[in-house]
Parts: C-alpha cells; sequence; structure tokens
C-alpha cells in the first residue's frame, strides 16, 4: 500500500498539477486547491478517495475562520512555494491580531 505522500502525488498525476496550489491528505480525502473542475472521488491502487477542492482565492479568503478544518486537519505534501508563503502570512497576521486583542483585553 501507498503512503500519504504518494497517494496524493498519484493524485496530482490524475489531474493537471499545474493548475494545483496546495494538496494534502486526512484519511480518505484528498484535498485540492486548484482552478481546475476536478473529479469528486478518485481511485488510488484500488482505494477510493474523496476530493475537497477550493479555488485559490476563496481558500485565502477561509483559511483564517476555517484554520482547522481546512489547513490543520490535513498532512499538506504539494504545495507552490509563493502560495503557501501567503497562507502562512494571512494565519500569522491573523494570530499577531488575535494576540494584541488578548493583550488589550488583558490590560483592561
Amino acid at each position: 500500500m501507498l503512503d500519504d505522500k504518494e497517494i496524493v502525488l498519484s493524485a496530482l498525476e490524475k489531474v493537471d498539477k499545474f493548475y494545483v496550489y496546495l494538496a494534502g491528505i486526512n484519511n480518505n480525502e484528498i484535498f485540492l486547491v486548484t482552478t481546475l473542475n476536478v473529479p469528486n472521488e478518485v481511485e488510488i491502487e484500488g482505494k477510493k478517495f474523496k476530493v475537497v477542492t477550493y479555488q485559490p482565492d476563496d481558500y485565502l479568503n477561509q483559511v483564517v475562520e476555517k484554520e482547522y478544518e481546512i489547513f490543520r486537519k490535513y498532512k499538506i505534501y504539494y504545495f507552490v512555494k509563493a502560495y503557501m508563503r501567503k497562507i502562512l502570512d494571512t494565519l500569522s497576521s491573523a494570530e499577531v491580531e488575535r494576540m494584541s486583542i488578548d493583550i488589550k483585553d488583558n490590560l483592561s
């Protein structure tokens, strides 16, 4: 049986990976941020995986609100460096904002 990384890379072979910004896996769910329309399910070595997709702009808009559900719960094995940097910058800015609000609340 393939490991998680090989499963994600095999799934990318079934779609045009040049249009995939981010790809990961969580159990039987493959996660893709892509501009392509991809199937809802892919079969890799006889096992079916549900495919969860996001458009790149929509994903960036939702990643702060749904950080665990759409980012942290997946093991990310493929990413475009500039796009991952945007995600991490967005998340770190949100964390700094949360921390500053907490500090203000504690000082009040």
